[in-house]
């Protein structure tokens, strides 16, 4: 990018001519570059014509190859004969001058030097105009215009090469002129320059402006100046007391270097990027960085008024955002392959749970946020059988899966990771961290050998001396996956009073055995250790070994005279609350039931409970559960997906006793369906409709707090005491009523929503609507209801069938006929008869409840 400065001076001994707007009278020679050359310096094409203001514009002059005897290479050595001189015109109609760099004479061959001196300008009506001699010997020249400023307009100058032939001073019609060329002088802000903040996030240390200066057709390999950028903060930062922070201007690549040549500028940008470092960043609402982009000609200085230059090729300001988040959640998902602490099983396939969080741990924030490797141990073998897939991406190159990052979109929880080809052995781990925000978060995952793992719960028991004991165990590997092997077995033996017993084993089936065990002697009580051990055969050696983990229990063997049992006390009375789904709602406080007999075994029955030993929180049963005293004490939790008050009957050998939980109503939010009780309503009646809301167990729902029933009805019939807030009772139910005129017939319907939140939307929500015929039958009846007209021995016959309890109206002949209540004579029929006489055409009208529901034209037999 550095120009020539050590111009050598054309051989020609060349002359200027300054030609202004006078000559455009003058009708030169046809130009043609076999006459005269001029090109500009540098790499990069010719139409590489624009200059920045503030520096010079090198160009080079040449001999045309139409020029008899020229010498036409760069070191113009020879002459040309009969040539008077070779000169160049300078033109533009601006009122800038053209101001000349330098005070050294032109020499051009062939012709007397003419002298030229800094800072010299021609006078005239139209314009201004000078001219600078160079570097003598040369066949370069450098035109500048140093009066201008970076602000300045554009300007456009002409330069046009000419041999001089007819001796008339400046261009003329005997000369012979060469293609003109144009250069243009532009303000820096024609860059045509961009600058782009990176996003400015609470917390943050580091502002990046990314800079892109358009390339357009600058001269770039001229270029003597450098890029950089100077940033200013409104931000309450404690190291800045100026509200200016100064940076060093990033230059890391200048136009002209050999990283991007003067061709390549044509068609590309020219980028980089500038980081200044502050103390965190607050998210204040006044707090705000601007980034302005700047050329400097010379070496940069930055400096507060710099920051501030109305001169800036480019202006980009952010202001500081708030985190929306509290923190990131990274951690295992257990499953078959994962455990709890991120230890995953050989060359399998686990899942992370990666997202933005608030400040519940569990509750994700739908923000995009980074996922990457932190860290690899060298453990992990990456070949081509070898390797980590990472998010559906398969890694096999060390280098590769160490540099993996990529982004999580709003809403993605998780992340697939697998491994395969490793060892097993030795100690690999990888680290993985979750960004966003200036926040971070990390996890080590740790490559594991699967162990077996004998398990038995509860871990404490009792039972009757003399008595054997069957205990039910499982074997599984710390992922909690069960042994699928079959030739497995679980072996026990029991320690009592520093006696051993004889070792039993059972065989391991889908991962279970039931083992049976004695002590020795088996009538000595006390506290007894069973020791269980997962036993492998081996079949190189034709043995059983023993292998994994083993598991205990604590045995406490009793005796006592029958009939000796009691209970000494018990808790009277404890609440609960309603189970939805899979999670029980278990009592917050526990039955305590005391007994005289240590460790006997407690009978818990609770009709309509489910009970939980609360000293083996494994052990629950729907509504009955035995289990050994913990000492003197079983301890037990109740829940129900039914409230109501429940009796609890514990039982110890031939004792008794009782206590009460209450599980407490349906919370008011807690609705899942809506229904109400009428499908048809009577012409000529006012009728009370009723609602019932119920949670989705069938509890009645009590609205209340933040809850309430909006009720609307339209169609026939005249509603009122439905409101847009209704509530309902103990019962579930809301009540409202509709008035029906005499004759009023058609369909009607109840549109109703259960806001839990009070919200009038919400996913929550739970809206129904539910049709009502109004004087005449609902359009469907119940299946087991049949109503039937007939006729035999001069009598109409109506018969009803499910209709029990109901009013029964039969009009004939315009007479009525009653029967109120409707009661059933036999298999759930009724029968009604009127007397008409034979031959009689009838027209009968059946009503239930004073609703039309059959109408038949007869003739009675």
């Amino acid at each position: 990018m550095q120009k020539n400065k050590n111009r050598q001076g054309l051989a020609l001994g060349a002359i200027f001519a300054l030609v202004v707007s006078t000559f455009a009278g003058i009708a030169p020679a046809q130009a043609s570059t076999a006459n005269a050359i001029m090109a500009p310096t540098g790499a990069g094409a010719t139409t590489q014509n624009t200059m920045l203001h503030g520096e010079a514009f090198d160009m080079r002059l040449l001999w045309g190859a139409g020029i008899a005897g020229a010498n036409n290479s760069a070191s113009k050595s020879g002459t040309a004969t009969g040539i008077l001189s070779f000169k160049y015109s300078l033109n533009t109609t601006s009122a800038t001058p053209i101001v000349f760099s330098s005070s050294q004479d032109i020499a051009m061959a062939d012709a007397v030097d003419i002298a030229g001196s800094a800072g010299a300008s021609i006078s005239s009506s139209v314009a201004k105009e000078g001219f600078t001699a160079i570097v003598s010997s040369s066949q370069y020249i450098s035109i500048g215009l140093p009066s201008l400023t970076s602000i300045s307009p554009a300007l456009a100058l002409t330069v046009t090469p000419y041999v001089e032939q007819d001796g008339t001073p400046g261009p003329s019609g005997g000369d012979l002129m060469g293609d003109p060329y144009v250069i243009n002088f532009v303000p820096w802000s024609g860059l045509g320059s961009s600058v782009t903040l990176g996003a400015l996030i609470e917390s943050n240390v580091g502002v990046t402006a990314s800079v892109v200066v358009k390339a357009g057709n600058v001269r770039w390999a001229q270029l003597n100046g450098q890029f950089g950028v100077a940033f200013t903060s409104t931000n309450d930062v404690t190291t800045v007391t100026s509200g200016t922070i100064s940076a060093t201007p990033v230059s890391n690549a200048t136009p002209g270097d050999t990283s991007r040549t003067g061709a390549e500028m044509v068609t590309a940008n020219y980028s980089f990027s500038a980081v200044v470092l502050t103390a965190a960043l607050s998210a204040s609402p006044q707090a705000s960085i601007s980034a302005k982009l700047f050329y400097f000609a010379s070496a940069p200085a930055f400096n507060a008024n710099q920051a501030t230059d109305a001169r800036a090729l480019g202006v980009s300001t952010l202001g500081v955002t708030a985190k929306t988040i509290q923190g990131l959640s990274l951690s295992p998902v257990v499953g078959v392959n994962m455990d709890g602490s991120g230890n995953v099983r050989y060359n399998s396939a686990f899942t992370l749970n990666a997202f933005p969080r608030n400040a519940s741990v569990t509750t994700s924030v739908a923000v995009a946020s980074d996922f990457s490797v932190d860290d690899v141990q060298t453990g992990i073998t990456f070949d081509a059988d070898s390797g980590v897939v990472l998010n559906g991406v398969s890694y096999t190159s060390a280098s590769a899966f160490a540099s993996a990052t990529f982004s999580l979109p709003a809403g993605q929880k998780t992340v697939a990771v697998e491994t395969f080809g490793q060892e097993v052995g030795g100690t690999e781990t990888i680290t993985f961290k979750l960004s966003a925000q200036n926040l971070s978060s990390v996890l080590t995952i740790t490559l594991v050998s699967a162990v077996q793992t004998v398990i038995y719960v509860p871990a404490a028991v009792a039972g009757l001396a003399g008595v054997a004991k069957t205990f039910a165990v499982t074997a599984e590997d710390q992922f909690g996956v069960k042994s699928p092997r079959s030739d497995q077995r679980i072996a026990a033996s029991v320690v009592l009073g520093g006696s051993t017993s004889a070792t039993v084993s059972a065989p391991v089936v889908n991962g279970a055995a039931s083992v049976t065990v004695m002590p020795t002697p088996a009538t000595r009580t006390g506290s007894a250790k069973v020791t269980f051990t997962l036993q492998t055969f081996d079949q190189a050696t034709q043995a059983w070994k023993s292998g994994g983990t083993s598991d205990t229990a604590d045995w406490n063997i009793y005796s006592y005279v029958a009939g000796s049992d009691s209970i000494t006390s018990r808790t009277v009375s404890i609440s609960s609350s309603i189970s939805y789904g899979v999670a029980l709602s278990w009592s917050p406080t526990a039955v305590a039931v005391v007994v005289a007999n240590s460790f006997s075994d407690v009978v818990a029955s609770a009709p309509g409970l489910m009970i939980q030993n609360v000293d083996s929180l494994t052990a629950t049963a729907s509504d009955v559960l035995t289990i050994a005293a913990n000492g003197k004490t079983a301890n037990f939790k109740f829940t129900s997906r039914l409230a109501g008050t429940y009796t609890v009957t514990f039982t110890n050998g031939t004792a008794t006793t009782t206590s009460t939980v209450v599980v407490g109503a349906a919370a008011h939010d807690s609705g899942a369906t809506l229904t109400f009780d009428k499908a048809s309503i009577a012409a000529g009646t006012t009728t009370t409709v009723t609602g019932t809301l119920k949670d989705v167990n069938g509890n009645p729902v009590a609205t209340g707090g933040t809850a309430s029933v909006a009720v609307a009805w339209a169609g026939k019939g005249l509603p009122f005491g439905n409101t847009t807030t209704m509530q309902t009772n103990a019962a579930g139910e809301l009540t409202f009523y509709v008035l029906v005129l005499s004759g009023e017939m058609g369909d009607a319907a109840i549109a109703a929503t259960y806001k839990p939140a009070g919200l009038a939307v919400s996913t929550k929500n739970v809206s129904v609507v539910h049709a009502v015929a109004v004087g005449k039958a609902a359009a469907s009846a119940a299946a087991d209801q049949k109503i039937t007209i007939g006729t035999y021995k001069g009598y109409v016959a109506v018969f009803t069938k499910g209709y029990a309890g109901q009013k029964l109206s039969v009009q004939v002949a315009s007479k009525w006929h009653v029967r109120n209540p409707i009661v059933d004579l036999k298999a759930g029929y009724s029968l009604l008869t009127i007397n008409t006489g034979a031959g009689y055409v009838a027209n009968v009208i059946v009503y239930i409840d004073g609703v039309e529901v059959e109408r038949m034209t007869i003739t009675t037999k």
